[in-house]
């Protein structure tokens, strides 16, 4: 789910943690967790470039009033509670390092039978580390993405769809449109890493919020998002039936506003990072179809 940085100048972080404290944080997550700490600026009470796995993070203390001004688009600010997700290629060695660091991890397995490491910071935000799927698992769980979203539709009415999780979460009929906007966002980029891989892909600007009202995510009924999406997999799934050697093939992935040349993103990465953000959204219809007992 983090690209590889290109070879341009390191730019400034696209996310951002707000915590606690600062300095126990920074120890947690370099001391604790083994990231890699690029820039601190303590007397401000930011960290602005923290680094995991390649994509660098903003953690922001108590003192910083405005964080989205020190981000990158897409510009995603997170709040005590949410959930970071990592990909570890062997979590057997990613266990056996937080121990030496004194670092206790649960270990479970998501519902796709895949091992996960969950930790807990002090600002109480869930740390998910997460094995690496084989291709043939993310191609096969890309494909059926849209019968995942079917499964968790079934049954609903139609007044359901308009059900959250709360006052300031997105509806169910909301989330099903913002499934399809995300892949039609990313099919160029992945149509362009499988015709011509290593070229630049400059994504148009995207604040979500903004286009979930902008394009009446509210009013619209959900059956051409359904049928989009369902196209647009079984499409990709041709391309990728004539280019074997689709799964390393990349773009250098940015937003116009990014002064580095862009982030080096794999198909094979693409993928995985759509399916877990398709999972996490039908996990979401799921618990709101819990809440109202449909």
């Amino acid at each position: 789910m983090y690209p590889e940085r290109g070879m341009g100048m390191p730019r400034r972080p696209c996310r951002a943690l707000k915590v606690n404290d600062l300095a126990s944080s920074l120890a947690f997550y370099v001391e604790g967790l083994g990231f890699h700490l690029v820039e601190s600026q303590p007397d401000a009470d930011r960290a602005p470039r923290f680094d995991p796995y390649g994509e660098p993070i903003l953690l922001a203390g108590p003192a910083v009033a405005e964080v989205s001004a020190a981000l990158e688009e897409p510009r995603i600010v997170y709040q005590s509670g949410a959930t970071l997700d990592f990909i570890g290629e062997d979590l057997d060695v990613r266990l056996a390092a937080l121990s030496e660091r004194g670092q206790t991890a649960t270990e479970q397995q998501t519902g796709e039978g895949d091992r996960q490491l969950i930790l807990t910071d002090l600002s109480n935000y869930t740390i998910l580390i997460v094995q690496q799927r084989a291709p043939e698992k993310t191609r096969a769980l890309y494909f059926r993405g849209a019968d995942d979203i079917a499964a968790a539709l079934a049954g609903l009415a139609e007044a359901d769809l308009d059900l959250t999780r709360g006052p300031d979460e997105w509806s169910i009929r909301q989330i099903v449109h913002h499934l399809a906007e995300t892949d039609s966002m990313f099919l160029m980029a992945l149509k362009t890493a499988l015709a011509q891989s290593g070229t630049t892909f400059v994504r148009n600007p995207y604040e979500q919020d903004h286009w979930v009202a902008a394009l009446a995510y509210q009013a619209r009924a959900i059956e051409p998002s359904l049928a989009l999406l369902t196209a647009m997999r079984a499409h990709l799934a041709q391309l990728f039936q004539q280019i074997p050697d689709h799964w390393d093939r990349y773009v250098l992935m940015k937003f116009e506003s990014w002064e580095s040349e862009g982030d080096k993103v794999t198909i094979g990465a693409l993928l995985d990072s759509l399916n877990w953000h398709l999972a996490e959204h039908c996990a979401e219809i799921q618990e709101t179809r819990r809440l109202h007992q449909r």
